[in-house]
C-alpha cells in the first residue's frame, strides 16, 4: 500500500478533471488504516460518473458513478472522494471488523465529521446494513487499528464497559498517562504492545510508565498481534476475571465470528481478495503486428 500514492499521482495526469480516486485507494491516500494483510496488486480505483472516454488502462479499475461537488477533495493536490464516499464503497467489500478500523481512522485523523456521519447510510445501497452495525462499534478515540481490534475482542464478546484513551491519574488526581483500554470500574487496563514497544528507548519509556501505573495500583496488561489473533480468549478471560464474571467459553464466540470474516484471518483474506477481483480489469498488450 506504501506505493499508492505514487502510482496514484502518475494516474492522476490521464485522468478526466471529473474523476477522483476512492474505494481503497482514496482510503490509502487519506492516511487511514486498511487491512495489512491486502495485496498489493488491488488496482487504483477511480470514480467518474461524466460522459469522457474510458481510461483502459492495466491496474486501473474506474467505476462509472457520479459524484456530486461535496463528494470529491483535494488531498496532497490529488483528487479524491470524501470520506463519506469512500466508507460507501468500503462497505461493499470490507468484512465488519476492517470497516469498523477505517471508520475509527477516519475519524480520529478528522477525515469524518459529525455532519458527514449523518449522511453516510445510504438505504437500499449494497453494504448499508454492514455500515450500520460498524458505525454503532466506532470509536475515534481509538489511535490505531490494532487499538481498535483490541477493543472489538471486549465489545463484541459482550464485555462493553470499556473506555478507549482514558487518561489516568495518580491519588493526588496528577494525570500520569494514558491508557489504551480501561475496563471500566476496575484498576485494569488492556493495552495493545505494537513493535515499537521493542525498541530500547521504548522499553526504558515503558518501564517508566509501568512503575507509575504500579504506584497508582494500576494493573496493565499488555497485549501482541498474535494474542489478538490468536488468543482472543485469554483477553477475554483476562476481562472476566477483572469484571469478576464467572468464565463462560461461549462468550469470546462474537469476537471470534466477525474476526473470521476479517482480513486478519486467511480466509477472511481469501474472502476480500476474491471480491476485489472485480476490480481488476487487465488490458490486452498492444499488437506487435508488423505494419
Amino acid at each position: 500500500m506504501q506505493e499508492i500514492p505514487a502510482l496514484a499521482r502518475a494516474v492522476s495526469t490521464v485522468l478526466p478533471a471529473t474523476a477522483a480516486f476512492t474505494h481503497l485507494t482514496g482510503a490509502a491516500l487519506r492516511g487511514w488504516a486498511l487491512p495489512d494483510r491486502v495485496q498489493t496488486d488491488v488496482p487504483i480505483i477511480v470514480s467518474n460518473g461524466a460522459p469522457t472516454p474510458h481510461l483502459n488502462r492495466r491496474g486501473v479499475y474506474v467505476r462509472r458513478c457520479h459524484l456530486e461537488p461535496l463528494d470529491v477533495e483535494v488531498v496532497d493536490g490529488i483528487a479524491v472522494a470524501s470520506a463519506a464516499q469512500i466508507l460507501r464503497e468500503l462497505a461493499e467489500d470490507l468484512a465488519l471488523l476492517d470497516l469498523v478500523v477505517a471508520i475509527d481512522s477516519a475519524q480520529h485523523l478528522g477525515d469524518l465529521s459529525t455532519e458527514a456521519l449523518a449522511t453516510l447510510i445510504r438505504p437500499h445501497r449494497r453494504g448499508s446494513v454492514r455500515l450500520m452495525r460498524a458505525l454503532a462499534l466506532a470509536d475515534w478515540r481509538s489511535e490505531s487499528g490494532w487499538e481498535t481490534l483490541l477493543r472489538l475482542v471486549h465489545v463484541l464478546s459482550g464485555l462493553t464497559a470499556v473506555e478507549p484513551q482514558r487518561v489516568l491519574t495518580d491519588a493526588w488526581g496528577t494525570p500520569i498517562t494514558r491508557a489504551d483500554l480501561w475496563l471500566v470500574g476496575t484498576n485494569r487496563l488492556h493495552e495493545y504492545d505494537g513493535a515499537h514497544h521493542l525498541l530500547p528507548h521504548q522499553q526504558r519509556e515503558d518501564r517508566r510508565r509501568d512503575n507509575e501505573l504500579l504506584r497508582a495500583r494500576y494493573d496493565r496488561r499488555g497485549y501482541t498481534r498474535p494474542d489478538i489473533t490468536l488468543h482472543a480468549a485469554r483477553i477475554v478471560r483476562d476481562a472476566e476475571d477483572a469484571f469478576g464474571l464467572p468464565h463462560d467459553p461461549r462468550r469470546v464466540q462474537g469476537w471470534l465470528r466477525e474476526y473470521r470474516r476479517s482480513s486478519h484471518s486467511a480466509s477472511g483474506q481469501r474472502a476480500l481478495l476474491e471480491r476485489l477481483h472485480r476490480y481488476r480489469r487487465p488490458v490486452p498488450p498492444r499488437s506487435t503486428r508488423t505494419r
